[in-house]
């Protein structure tokens, strides 16, 4: 099955409202860190904390020194090196600075002992001030514990002399986008070096998502989804032959005119066919019985012609003809007695039937009266595992040429399917012929491929059919779970794959359970390759914030997009039709969501870790778990929408108030 997803709602960014294009741009734009001074302070920088003056035995985070007399004769001192450096990635700008691609930055130095001991180095970090010189001493966490370090510094392992040692700052310590400056000093296990280090700066990386949402509500109306469903234009239906059929005289047998023998009394053979497109003639008549109150089975038909929805159909916008060309000693003479009639079919599916109706009108627009009259008869045909019920008609299928437009004729029929199997793929078909006292009969048959149906037993054990080929609509409520529907939005806009959007032509197909579809694939097997269980506990962003104001003992959980019932899944093996196979999740584009205060929500990348490259076929969030599994509309609702015989896509976009996406079905 395939859909679109569509959200209608503006993001707002402080106290404005941003179109989707500012968005976009707000959503991407990583701010680059400019230096404002190519050089940084000397230890003799004046500043009130006492780690940036004192030498490093006054702050012997690593463990004490030796006393003064075991210090005289106990060897070298160790000695820091001047390889400071700082990442992920371990560049520099054009000034020197080291540009970290997070926050919780690896930051490491070689360190040296005269005596060949090992050494480790304890690391102190500040902030800079405008002009780049160090400001005010982060106090960093024990990235063990989470703890306060001892002296606001973290110590690295010993290394051997000449080795490298090297510390990871805690997530949390140090915020995006900010320039900060480090040194160290060295210690051997009894003796620390007699100063510290020169500094060096470092960057770390701006967000390169940063959405601002507004707080969920709860008790936010529920979405329509047929609110949503546009119809969609099929192509024209084609005619067949009815055998026997005659080779046509004096008309063209390029112009698909189905012939009937010759009447030997009168000299008129009959043609018939089916022509695209309506004369306007024939279109004044047909408005003309509409604004007269023209029954309806599909009431928006009146402005459409082949066009299908989910469960509606109208089949419409061309013409049925009946033509007797009189022949005289075997030739056409010029005189060709005409009747024709504008058709209007329409079509009507449920989703939980395997029942279905369809209704004909038949227009008149004219009737030759040497034809003396012209009966029509009408065959409703449901191809392979269906049943035709009776058909019904209003009035009489019998035009005079007296008074040939004044009365058009409506006829009813319902379809059931007989299943051969979970899911079938029907097709109706019509032939009408045409007869009159003058002219034997000639038979044509229509059918339009853009209109076959499915029936299956695939969300439930109630049959339902829905038109095969559209491409509806899946709505996630934004109202109700901003979080859920701004990941999707944001994977589905930034992705190359584009999961289920439709304004990229790429649908999202659902995989319904794993005993009713081809490869046998559980979805919740998808679901755990982008996110195992307990992911979110354990590795997801800890700022995600749950919501157990709305559901006590709500947790944090895994959000994956495009679905893990989907074929669009990161989860879902290439080599049983899955289209964006990963690995893990940490293939996917990682986001988090958070509350900064009441009333105002982030989605946000992972900082602690690099930037999404945009060139990922999946995302992964933290987010609330009520938020998560709330978003989805219920347990079967997705199912139910995107699996009873259609496609799902994704549909981009915001307008003013709730927030779409949508599917399109698909056969394995």
């Amino acid at each position: 099955m395939r859909a679109f997803v569509h959200r209608t709602r503006q993001w707002t960014t402080g106290h404005r409202f941003l179109s989707r294009a500012a968005i976009g741009a707000a959503l991407l734009a990583i701010v680059p860190f400019v230096p404002t001074t190519n050089a940084f302070a000397t230890s003799t920088t004046t500043d009130p904390h006492p780690g940036i003056t004192a030498p490093p035995s006054a702050t012997p985070a690593a463990g004490p020194e030796a006393n003064a007399l075991a210090a005289a004769g106990g060897g070298s001192r160790p000695v820091s090196g001047k390889n400071l450096q700082a990442g992920p990635e371990l560049t520099k700008d054009s000034a020197g600075v080291w540009q970290a691609n997070r926050t919780n930055v690896t930051l490491r130095n070689t360190v040296t002992d005269a005596d060949g001991d090992a050494a480790n180095l304890s690391f102190q970090v500040y902030t800079t001030d405008a002009s780049g010189n160090p400001k005010t001493q982060v106090q960093l966490a024990n990235p063990d514990t989470g703890k306060p370090a001892a002296y606001g510094v973290v110590v690295s392992d010993f290394v051997a002399s000449g080795g490298t040692a090297n510390v990871t700052i805690r997530y949390g310590d140090l915020k995006p986008n900010t320039t900060y400056a480090f040194c160290t000093s060295a210690y051997d296990g009894a003796l620390y070096e007699t100063q510290w280090s020169s500094w060096a700066k470092f960057h770390t990386r701006g967000r390169a998502v940063d959405i601002t949402l507004p707080e969920p509500n709860k008790n936010a109306p529920v979405v329509n989804q047929d609110d949503f469903q546009e119809p969609q234009k099929i192509p024209q239906s084609t005619m067949t032959s009815v055998p026997p059929a005659q080779p046509p005289t004096g008309l063209s047998p390029e112009a698909d005119w189905d012939c009937g023998e010759t009447n030997p009394k009168t000299g008129i053979q009959p043609c018939s066919r089916t022509v695209p497109g309506v004369s306007k003639s024939a279109r004044q008549s047909l408005d003309k019985r509409a604004s007269s109150g023209l029954p309806r089975l599909v009431d928006w038909c009146e402005n459409y012609s082949s066009h299908i929805k989910r469960y509606e159909a109208c089949i419409a916008g061309f013409t049925y003809e009946y033509k007797g060309v009189v022949v005289k000693d075997g030739k056409p003479t010029e005189e060709i007695l005409n009747a024709s009639w504008v058709v209007g079919q329409e079509i009507k599916l449920f989703g939980n039937s395997g029942t279905f109706t369809q209704q004909l009108i038949l227009v008149p627009v004219e009737v030759d009266p040497k034809f003396v009259s012209v009966t029509l008869d009408v065959q409703f045909d449901c191809l392979t595992d269906c049943s035709n019920g009776p058909q019904a008609w209003d009035g009489a299928l019998e035009w005079t040429g007296a008074d040939p437009i004044s009365r058009n004729a409506i006829g009813k029929i319902n379809h059931t399917w007989t299943p051969a199997d979970s899911d079938d793929l029907l097709d109706l078909s019509t032939a009408i012929t045409a007869y009159s006292p003058v002219a034997n009969p000639s038979a044509t048959r229509w059918q339009s491929a853009g209109a076959q149906i499915r029936c299956d037993t695939i969300a439930s054990t109630t049959p339902g059919c829905a038109f095969y080929k559209y491409i509806p609509t899946w709505v996630m409520n934004f109202a109700k779970t901003p979080p859920a529907v701004a990941h999707a939005w944001l994977i589905q806009s930034k992705l190359p794959n584009h999961p289920g959007s439709k304004a990229a032509k790429r649908p999202m197909f659902f995989l319904p359970a794993k005993d009713k579809n081809a490869p046998g694939r559980d979805p919740e097997d998808n679901r755990n390759v982008i996110c195992p269980n307990g992911w979110a506990a354990t590795y997801g962003n800890p700022d995600a914030t749950t919501v157990p104001e709305i559901l006590t003992g709500d947790k944090a959980s895994c959000d994956e997009f495009a679905y893990a019932s989907s074929y669009n899944s990161g989860g879902m093996p290439s080599g049983i039709g899955g289209m964006n196979e990963v690995n893990t999740g940490n293939d996917c584009a990682q986001t988090y969501a958070t509350r900064v205060k009441h009333g105002e929500w982030h989605l946000y990348n992972d900082i602690r870790e690099a930037a999404p490259t945009w060139k990922e076929v999946c995302g992964r969030s933290a987010m609330s778990g009520w938020i998560n599994s709330t978003s989805m509309g219920g347990p079967s609702a997705w199912a139910s929408q995107a699996s009873t015989g259609c496609w799902t896509r994704t549909r981009t976009g915001w307008t003013s108030r709730s927030s779409h996406t949508a599917t399109h079905p698909k056969r394995p």
